[in-house]
Parts: C-alpha cells; sequence; structure tokens
C-alpha cells in the first residue's frame, strides 16, 4: 500500500530502487564489520540500550540470517544469534559471512521473487531487499557509522516505518495506536500521516514534525 504523499509538500520523493537498496545493504554490512573490525567492542549503544557493540554485532549478523532463509526457503527460520561468536576476529568472520550469504540470496533470487515476509503484502523478496538495506543502515548508525544515512535512504526508510512497520507493530500489540494525526514533512521532500492503526485513510493531521529526513527517520525508530 502506497500511503506516501510527496507531491502535497511540492518535491518528489522517489523510493529507491532493489539495485540501490542491495547497493547500500552492501555497504552497510561493509561498514559495519569495519566497526567491529576496530571498535570498542565492549562499548555501550546509545540506541539499543543495555546492548554493546558485540551484542549489536550478533543481532544483525542473525537477523541477516534470518532474512536469508525466509528468501531462500520462503519460511521464518530462527531468528537468534545465540551461537554468534564473541572473539573479535570469529566475530567479523561470522558477520561477514552472513551478509554476503544474504546478498547473494537477494541478487539470485531478485525482487520478484515470491518468498516468506514479515509484510501483510506483497509476499516478494523485494520486500527484503529494502528491510535488510534499512535494517543493516541504521544499525551501522547505531555504531556510529554516520555517513551512509543520506537524505535518498532516509526517505526511503520514513516511507517504510509509515507503510510497512508501524501498521505491523500494531498489528502484533506492540504500540498503541495513535490517538491523534501526525504529518511527517521531511525538508528534503514527501509528506506522510501517521494515524490510528496506519492502515485507514489520512485525516488531517492535528501536528506536523519537520526537519532533515536523517532526524524524522530517527525520530520515528
Amino acid at each position: 500500500m502506497d500511503r506516501s504523499h510527496a507531491a502535497d509538500c511540492g518535491v518528489a520523493f522517489t523510493p529507491l530502487t532493489p539495485d540501490d537498496r542491495l547497493a547500500r545493504l552492501g555497504r552497510a554490512s561493509d561498514a559495519f564489520a569495519a566497526r567491529l573490525r576496530t571498535g570498542d567492542l565492549d562499548a555501550r549503544v546509545p540506541a539499543c540500550p543495555g546492548w554493546s557493540l558485540t551484542d549489536l554485532g550478533r543481532h544483525l549478523g542473525g537477523v541477516h540470517r534470518w532474512a536469508r532463509t525466509a528468501v531462500a526457503e520462503s519460511r521464518s527460520g530462527q531468528k537468534t544469534f545465540d551461537d554468534a561468536p564473541v572473539e573479535r576476529d570469529q566475530l567479523v568472520d561470522w558477520f561477514r559471512a552472513g551478509a554476503g550469504s544474504l546478498i547473494d540470496t537477494l541478487r539470485s533470487a531478485g525482487p520478484a521473487a515470491p518468498c516468506w515476509t514479515i509484510a501483510s503484502e506483497p509476499h516478494i523478496a523485494g520486500f527484503w531487499f529494502r528491510r535488510q538495506a534499512h535494517e543493516t543502515v541504521l544499525h551501522a548508525h547505531d555504531a556510529g557509522v554516520t555517513d551512509l544515512l543520506d537524505p535518498a535512504v532516509a526517505l526511503d526508510g520514513i516511507d517504510e516505518v509509515v507503510t510497512v512497520m508501524f501498521p505491523r507493530q500494531v498489528r502484533l500489540g506492540r504500540t498503541a495506536p495513535l490517538p491523534a494525526a501526525l504529518a511527517l514533512a521531511p525538508d528534503e521532500g514527501g509528506r506522510w500521516v501517521l494515524a490510528g492503526d496506519g492502515t485507514g485513510p489520512d485525516p488531517v493531521p492535528d501536528a506536523t514534525v519537520s526537519g532533515p529526513a536523517e532526524a524524522v527517520l530517527l525520530l520515528l525508530w
């Protein structure tokens, strides 16, 4: 479902292409692996309370493997990192192997391939091109790699939150429906409205959040 309103603010919002999302997934995975290689593995991650950089690396590597299973086997695997290594060299190798396998699987399948997803629709691999690009870019940002979150990917990420992730969180009972309507108007373009459970028609907003797209996306997450 496309509920974006790019025309409302006079500047068009153009979603990223599958090829661009796959390229961004690759760059973000490489940057995150480099952070694991050189960073303080015991450092706390402010955006992920209670987690260290090691925990974040094990989480993201586990998510990559889970998403690969969804595409390759069209089912939900175990999203766990209990068996992930903690020693630096082994952790980096394990993370790179999972990211590489995911990217290879997505490239081989193509975005139109049918598969299991966490979205209500459509159930195609293109969902994972987008979800894993944003998962990896945002967690790289959490780890201190801040130059990947440019306006194009931030706008695409805002659209994903509004059209997919927020409705899913409400549907699963993880967050409550919004009691008022909130407009999102990033400086770089696009306009969205969040209201209720995120699936209904857009009402007149009660308030508007504006600012750089990066800041709006990080606020949403």
